[in-house]
């Protein structure tokens, strides 16, 4: 198993465990990672996933050795399944936290990318590197740089395929923070622990929301937002929110 699931209270942490390889994603884990997300999706006792790497890397993307495989049908297949692994993250009902360490290449800076935050060490090094071996972006690299740094800075990026830092990124607009290395993984497992105490329900429909606003005229997302609210209001962590106020006390948010 190269892709660890362990539990602390609400949050799940999802390892990407290869080290010895930069934790490179072979076949089987791309088939591996949207089955674990789905099911912590369905998971009620799950309210927040941290997303990392295994001995001080995230991930040096695809595995080189088995590119190429296959002929066109592999190719093709090796796309499709691609495709369900960046879908399995970036759609998950739950908020996803990267904690991004040294390299972050390729399909996992897109992975990266997928998820709601991504908390990195100063040093990290992203880099989509498509135009080194010549090939074109794939795992959806160019529409989730775009719609983080903009059109311009995403064409330099990917363009010229050069690495770029964790304060890089913070600069350019995606990832959170920047932190020493050895800060990285606590921060994003104390975000985590934060939002697992958030009334869930409510920030997956938030989540549904900025997925959907692109795509959306102002009409049709107020429209979205009304019939989201209908369900909203009939929430238990609404009644609690709107209790606890006039308690004046915390919350206690279960996700329901």
């Amino acid at each position: 198993m190269t892709i660890d699931v362990r539990r602390e209270g609400g949050v799940a942490i999802v390892t990407i465990n290869r080290p010895e390889r930069k934790n490179a994603i072979t076949m089987d884990m791309r088939r591996n990672l949207p089955v674990v997300f789905q099911d912590l999706a369905d998971d009620n006792e799950v309210r927040a996933i941290v997303l990392c790497g295994a001995g001080g890397d995230f991930s040096a993307g695809a595995d080189i050795g088995e590119m190429g495989e296959g002929g066109v049908r592999g190719s093709m297949l090796k796309a499709r399944v691609m495709s369900r692994l960046i879908r399995g993250i970036a759609q998950t009902n739950k908020p996803v936290i990267a904690a991004v360490q040294g390299v972050c290449i390729g399909m996992s800076f897109a992975a990266a990318l997928a998820c709601d935050f991504v908390i990195a060490a100063e040093n990290a090094r992203f880099q989509f590197a498509f135009r080194h071996i010549g090939l074109a972006m794939d795992a959806a690299a160019g529409w989730f740089l775009e719609r983080h740094v903009g059109i311009m800075r995403a064409k330099e990026i990917a363009y010229s395929g050069r690495f770029v830092s964790g304060a890089e990124a913070v600069q350019y607009g995606f990832a959170l923070e920047a932190l020493p290395s050895d800060q990285v993984f606590a921060k994003a497992l104390e975000m985590a622990q934060g939002l697992a105490s958030a009334p869930t329900l409510a920030l997956a429909q938030m989540k549904r929301q900025f997925d959907a606003n692109p795509g959306q005229s102002l009409t049709e997302a107020l429209d979205f937002e009304a019939a989201v609210q209908a369900l909203m209001v009939n929430s238990e962590d609404f009644k609690e929110g709107t209790l606890s106020f006039k308690e004046k006390r915390k919350p206690v948010f279960r996700g329901e």
